[in-house]
Order: structure tokens, then C-alpha cells, then sequence
């Protein structure tokens, strides 16, 4: 038995029914009534809104749901009853017209409920697999907003033992929904916002009160529900900073980020990019097009590959109001519509208009069979010209639609469920702090475009697509992203690129590097023109202290380190040496360090006068820099003597203004900025203060460049000394050569 065969008998047979409602021994029994509130004996006649709203206020309830048209349009019957459906046959009506006790199969709505128009969601021990009507004709209600929307699937199996052909299945040891197999139900996050059970904010308009004790009874609650259900967030049952000890500046990202975006990160469930409602498979059913399927042909979903879905990054508002980055999909929905009254067209006279006889219309399959085998295939079964969509529109006239238009929009799904355990959580902090990360990727809004229309963009304010929606080389639509931007205009440390900073530092630090390069080789050709000098004969005077050594190579050990973990975290992805958390932690500690030594360098500095030695004498200034000018120019390829410094000073001229610069300007700013930075990880209302890091990064970017610059000419300059490890050794053990004239020797420069 071929494969695909095989899985669709296992289906006939093998699925267990969902365990069915208890009786609810507390309801009243009633009598199922139709529109006009007379007693029917049939289903069929029965109004769900006359039958329930004799008890329940149903006007009330239709005026505070989230299930209505044009969205959906579930009924208490739908949601509260098992099966969908209840059961009036006569043997379950008594002599008055009520239904026994033993048909009232009704209670909290359950997670078969759910399913029957949202998507996939199964018990313990039933089998993982798309029903047929995954792909099929459009069922009143069924959405599958949350399989085929963000590609979940709320089951408690493991999705290795699942039927579905997935990529890397073997290793999928985790639960497709962790929720599911922790017994946690849908209406655990989504019930009613009034119910005296679960109600826990503020009634009514005391506003005094940020907290209020007073709740409705329950029998006001069972008369007017608010179906207006919650959408809890992950906040309300975990603490998140009980964990993730792991990442750095915690706190900043619980503040920006929603906790899906590393928890459903890469669902397994195949997730829609486009439902064409506007043309009609051989099956009876819309064209969808999936991001991460790979279909081969004669494949049916069950047996192509599913691959992790990769989502889009955006901004979003939680359900506590927070503007956070969040995982979505994005669904282009296209299908039919009467200008004359903006009604849809139902679909099955969409496919009244495509099908004859079992298939396709021979009209239909003239136009749109482009290579002429006598079918429509996948690639040709759409309306992507204006021939084909007025031949359909055509059809429609004559089945009696007036006007009919392609009419298109875009859904954001926001995934939200299919929650997976903590090993499937990504920990690759690549993902987003690289500069090529995902908050960038360009997003494949549509293939093609039906009747050469865009959909519309989503409504509200709930989710903003930052970019630009541009065509695509296949005649669709893509999101195309600014690569150095990211969702809600934030300062991502390694993924956004500072580029002036970058250009400014990076001229600075090419231009140093030039010119140490040139300078280094002439003194090199010369001297070895000259062939070689005899120095004069000097001494070794004490000129370092024991401190001061102590202080210069706690500062450049310190120096180097934070050079090196500053570019593993602005080039995340890019190194290897460890990473980025690690880099981010031995970069704040030894900030610290730098700081400390600083401040203790400054008191030694203070209180023994050595401070003199960092402040040039005003009187002949101008001309001792100048002649040390002139022999950085000239005179040390010639193998002049260094010139004096002034008497009682152990730094020239040069040297003195560049230290006064780092010490009093670069260093302080590298402090502070560094200091922000830390401080909205730490405390992300400091954000708000500073306006973001978007201003506070690229300084301190540029004072890292500045930093490197000033790292390059001093270690160059370190090897001009009378030999090229003459000042390395002075700063080693302290001591110096000295001419008998007094003069430093040749070249002598720190």
C-alpha cells in the first residue's frame, strides 16, 4: 500500500472522537426554539440566539464577543455544547418539548471547541495529522487562523511520533505544545474578562481603587458574559526573571522583547503565506500557498516536508498594552467580493464559477493552461492577469453576483501558541545581534497578486510593519526591511550599524595604520642605508615607578581586552572567540576594572604631583612642539637625537596634549556612555530618560574607534626608542638610557 493511501485509510479508521461533554446536572433542561421563540423538534429549526437568550441575555452577549461578523460568527452552540451540535432527535424531548437531562452536554467551552474553527488541537492519543479538510472547501467558521495562520499546533504528542513528514524529525523529542501536555487548556489563557472566577483588575469607575474586591454573582455573570475573551500573556503565569540568568541586560529584554520570540521561534505546524479564495482547486478548495512546505508533486500535506517557519520580527502591543518585538506571520487572503453591496461571494459559487461536471470548466482550463497538457497545475491555477480574472468575473455574473471584484488582504498572526519546551527555545543570540539577524530579513508578503490587486495592509494599530512593501522578481509583493533598522526603532548592540561612527572611526583608525605603516618602513630603509650607528655611551636612570608600570599594563591589558570583546559584540556572529553573553560579561567587568584603575591613578597622580607631568609649560610651547614635529618628520630618519623635554618632565610636548585629550575628553566619555549603556540594560526606564541608545551607542562607538586609533600609534611609537625594544624594556623594569649630554637617545618616544 503506497504511502499516502496508507494515511488516509489510518485516518477513516483510526481517529479516536474527542471526548465527548459530560452532562451538566446543573443547567436547566429547555425546549429548543426558532426564530419567531416557538418550540421546535428538529436541529435544523432551531436559533441558538432564541434558545439560549430565553435565560442568557443574548443582545448583551452579541454586543461584547470577539466572535461576530464579519471576523467570525460562532454561536453558544458552537462553543459551549460537545460536538457542536445538540442533540434533538424525538427520543430526547420529553412531553413538554425540553431536551432530557441526558442530551444538555453543556459547559466551559473545551479544546475541541476551539479546533472546530481555529486549527489542530488533539487529545492525549490522538494521531498528529491534517484532516482533509485542511486543504478543502471552506467550512462556515473554520478559520484555521491557528495551524494554517502561525503554523501551531496544540497537541500534547511528541512530535517525532507525529505523521507528518517533518525536517529533522527524528531529533523533535519535544511536545508539539508543552501547554497541552501540562494539561493547560485554551480557556486557561482565554475566558470570559468578567467571570467572577477569574476576574482580578478593576470594576466599574472607581478610580481610587487600583484593585477591586467587589465581584458580580454568579448568576449575573451566567446571564451576561463577556465574550470579549482575554488573551493572557505569558506574564501572568511565569516570571521571567526567576530565569534566563543566561542573558545579558535581562531586564532590557523583557522589557522590549515578547516571550514568544525565542519560545515560537520555529514552529514545526505548516503556515500559510497566501489563501487564494478567488480561484478553486481540482479538490473544491482555495489555492494555499505555504512558507515552509516543500511539495513535491502528487504530494498531499501529510507527506510533503515541513520545514521550521521562520516568522517576521515586529512591533507589537501585548495584551497588557506594551509595545514589544514579536514573532508574526503574514497571510495574504485573497477572494471575491460584490461591489454592488461589499458582501463576500460565498465560495461555493466561486466554485459553481471554476467546476463542471467534477472539474474544471473547459472555458476555465483554455485560459489558464498555459502549457497545454490539458489540466491546471499548481503554478497556473491563478488570476495574475487581467484576461483570467475577467473570464471568472464573467462566470460570476452569470450565476447571479453583481459586480464582482478581487478584493485582498493582509493578516498579521501573531504566534502566540505551540509553545514548545525550553531546549526548542533559541538561545543563538546570532538570531538577532548579528548584523544580517532576522529583525531585518526581508518578508515575502505574496507570490503573485490576484487580479493585479495588493492587499491591504492589517487594520489597527496592534502591529506595525516597519519597511517597505516593494515588488518582487516573481510578480508579487516583499517587505523589504532596512538592514541596520529594527521593529520599534531600537539600538540592537551588534545588529545596528552606527555607520557614521563606524565611517569617522574607521577613516581615523586606516589613516593612523597608513601612517605608522609609511613611517615605520622609510625609518627602516634609511637605517639600513645607514648601515650602523654607534650611540653614545649612557647611562640608566630610574624614570618608572613602581606604580606607575603597575598602572600603565593594568591599563593596557584592560585596553585590549575591552577592544577585543567591544568587536565580538559589534561583530556578533562574525568571531569565533566566545560568545556574545560571555563577551558582553568580561567587557562590563573589565570596564570596571579600567574605572577603578583610572580613579586610583588619579589620586596617585594628585596627591604625589606626578599630575605636573601631564601639564605642558605655556612658555616656549609652541616651539618645543614644533621641533618635535620636525624630528618625527625628519630628523629621525637621519638619526638625530631626540629632542629634550622640557626640564623636570618626563612626557614631550606631543605626548602631553595627547594624554590630555584621552584622559580629560575620550576617557571620561567612554565612562560614561559606557555607564548608559549598562544602566538601560539594567534599568530599561533609563531608556526613556536618554532617549534611547540610539544617540548613546554611537558615541561610545566612536570613542572605541578613537581608542583603537590611539592603541596603534602607541605601540608604533613604543618601537622609535634607540632600539625598537628600548621603551618596552624602560617600561618593564623602569629604567631608561640616558646620553652623557643629557639628551634622550635616538628616536625616543612613548
Amino acid at each position: 500500500m503506497s504511502r499516502p493511501l496508507a494515511i488516509a485509510v489510518f485516518l477513516v479508521l483510526a481517529v479516536p472522537a474527542a471526548a465527548q461533554q459530560g452532562v451538566n446536572p446543573i443547567h436547566p433542561v429547555f425546549a429548543p426554539l426558532d426564530a419567531a421563540g416557538k418550540k421546535v423538534r428538529t436541529v435544523e429549526e432551531m436559533s441558538a440566539e432564541k434558545t439560549c437568550g430565553a435565560c442568557h441575555d443574548a443582545a448583551y452577549i452579541a454586543a461584547h464577543t470577539d466572535h461576530k461578523a464579519p471576523r467570525a460568527a460562532a454561536t453558544c452552540i458552537q462553543c459551549h455544547v460537545s460536538g457542536a451540535r445538540l442533540d434533538i432527535r424525538p427520543e430526547r424531548l420529553d412531553a413538554e418539548g425540553k431536551l432530557t437531562r441526558e442530551s444538555i452536554r453543556i459547559g466551559t467551552p473545551r479544546a475541541a471547541n476551539c479546533a472546530a474553527c481555529h486549527g489542530l488541537v488533539l487529545d492525549v492519543g490522538a494521531p498528529v495529522l491534517l484532516p482533509a479538510s485542511f486543504e478543502g472547501a471552506p467550512a462556515s467558521g473554520r478559520t484555521w487562523s491557528l495551524t494554517r495562520g502561525e503554523g501551531a499546533i496544540v497537541a500534547p504528542q511528541r512530535m517525532a511520533d507525529s505523521f507528518l513528514d517533518l525536517e529533522g524529525k527524528e531529533s523533535l523529542s519535544a511536545p508539539w505544545d508543552v501547554h497541552a501536555a501540562k494539561l493547560v487548556d485554551c480557556v486557561a489563557c482565554h475566558y470570559a474578562r468578567n467571570s467572577p472566577a477569574r476576574t482580578d483588575g478593576k470594576q466599574g469607575s472607581l478610580r481610587y481603587l487600583t484593585a477591586d474586591p467587589r465581584r458580580q454573582t454568579q448568576a449575573e455573570f451566567l446571564v451576561r458574559p463577556d465574550h470579549r475573551f482575554a488573551e493572557q500573556d505569558c506574564r501572568a503565569c511565569h516570571d521571567p526573571m526567576k530565569a534566563h540568568a543566561f542573558l545579558p541586560y535581562r531586564e532590557r529584554h523583557m522589557e522590549v522583547l515578547s516571550c514568544t520570540v525565542c519560545h515560537a521561534s520555529a514552529p514545526m505546524g505548516p503556515a500559510a503565506e497566501m489563501v487564494d479564495a478567488t480561484v478553486v482547486t481540482a479538490v473544491g478548495g482555495p489555492s494555499v500557498r505555504y512558507r515552509n512546505v516543500e511539495r513535491r508533486a502528487g504530494d498531499t500535506i501529510n507527506t510533503a516536508t515541513i520545514r521550521p517557519l521562520r516568522p517576521l520580527l515586529v512591533e507589537r502591543v501585548e495584551s497588557d498594552g506594551v509595545r514589544r518585538v514579536a514573532p508574526v506571520n503574514l497571510v495574504s487572503r485573497y477572494r471575491w467580493v460584490s461591489r454592488a453591496d461589499g458582501a463576500d461571494v460565498p465560495f461555493e459559487t466561486v466554485a459553481r464559477a471554476w467546476l463542471t461536471g467534477g472539474g474544471h470548466a473547459p472555458e476555465v482550463v483554455s485560459a489558464l493552461d498555459a502549457d497545454r497538457d490539458g489540466r491546471i497545475d499548481e503554478a497556473e491555477l491563478r488570476l495574475d492577469t487581467a484576461h483570467k480574472t475577467d473570464l471568472i468575473a464573467a462566470r460570476l455574473r452569470a450565476l447571479g453576483i453583481e459586480d464582482p471584484v478581487v478584493v485582498g488582504n493582509l493578516d498579521a498572526h501573531p504566534l502566540a501558541h505551540g509553545i514548545s519546551t525550553r531546549d526548542r527555545a533559541l538561545k543563538n543570540c546570532s538570531a538577532c545581534h548579528a548584523e544580517d539577524s532576522r529583525l531585518s530579513d526581508d518578508y515575502l508578503v505574496a507570490s503573485y497578486l490576484p487580479g493585479g490587486r495588493p492587499p491591504r495592509p492589517p487594520e489597527g494599530a496592534r502591529v506595525v510593519l516597519a519597511g517597505t512593501i516593494a515588488p518582487s522578481p516573481t510578480g508579487g509583493l516583499v517587505l523589504q526591511r532596512d538592514r541596520e533598522a529594527a521593529p520599534g526603532s531600537l539600538h540592537v548592540l551588534g545588529h545596528s550599524r552606527q555607520a557614521w561612527t563606524n565611517r569617522i572611526g574607521f577613516l581615523a583608525f586606516l589613516s593612523v595604520l597608513l601612517g605608522v605603516t609609511v613611517h615605520g618602513g622609510l625609518r627602516y630603509a634609511l637605517r639600513r642605508k645607514r648601515g650602523h650607528v654607534e650611540h653614545a655611551t649612557g647611562e640608566k636612570e630610574y624614570v618608572f615607578g613602581r606604580y606607575e608600570r603597575l598602572w600603565h599594563w593594568t591599563m593596557a591589558v584592560t585596553g585590549i581586552v575591552l577592544i577585543v570583546t567591544g568587536l565580538e559584540v559589534h561583530g556578533t556572529g562574525k568571531w569565533a572567540l566566545m560568545s556574545l553573553p560571555t563577551a558582553v560579561a568580561i567587557h562590563n567587568a573589565f570596564a570596571v576594572i579600567l574605572v577603578v584603575n583610572g580613579f586610583l591613578a588619579l589620586f596617585y597622580h594628585l596627591t604625589t604631583a606626578a599630575i605636573r607631568n601631564f601639564i605642558p609649560h605655556p612658555r616656549g610651547f609652541v616651539a618645543r612642539a614644533l621641533e618635535h614635529m620636525t624630528y618625527q618628520a625628519r630628523g629621525i630618519f637621519y638619526g638625530e637625537s631626540h629632542p629634550r623635554n622640557a626640564a623636570g618632565q618626563k612626557l614631550n610636548p606631543l605626548q602631553q596634549v595627547t594624554y590630555l585629550a584621552l584622559l580629560n575628553v575620550l576617557f571620561p566619555l567612554q565612562i560614561v556612555t559606557g555607564a548608559l549603556i549598562w544602566a538601560v540594560g539594567k534599568w530599561p526606564a533609563v531608556a526613556s530618560a536618554v532617549g534611547g541608545l540610539h544617540h548613546v551607542a554611537p558615541v561610545h562607538n566612536l570613542g572605541a574607534w578613537l581608542f583603537l586609533t590611539f592603541f596603534v600609534l602607541h605601540v608604533y611609537l613604543v618601537s622609535t626608542g634607540r632600539t625598537p625594544t628600548d621603551h618596552l624594556k624602560s617600561m618593564i623594569t623602569g629604567y631608561q638610557h640616558v646620553e652623557a649630554d643629557g639628551t634622550e637617545p635616538e628616536g625616543a618616544e612613548s
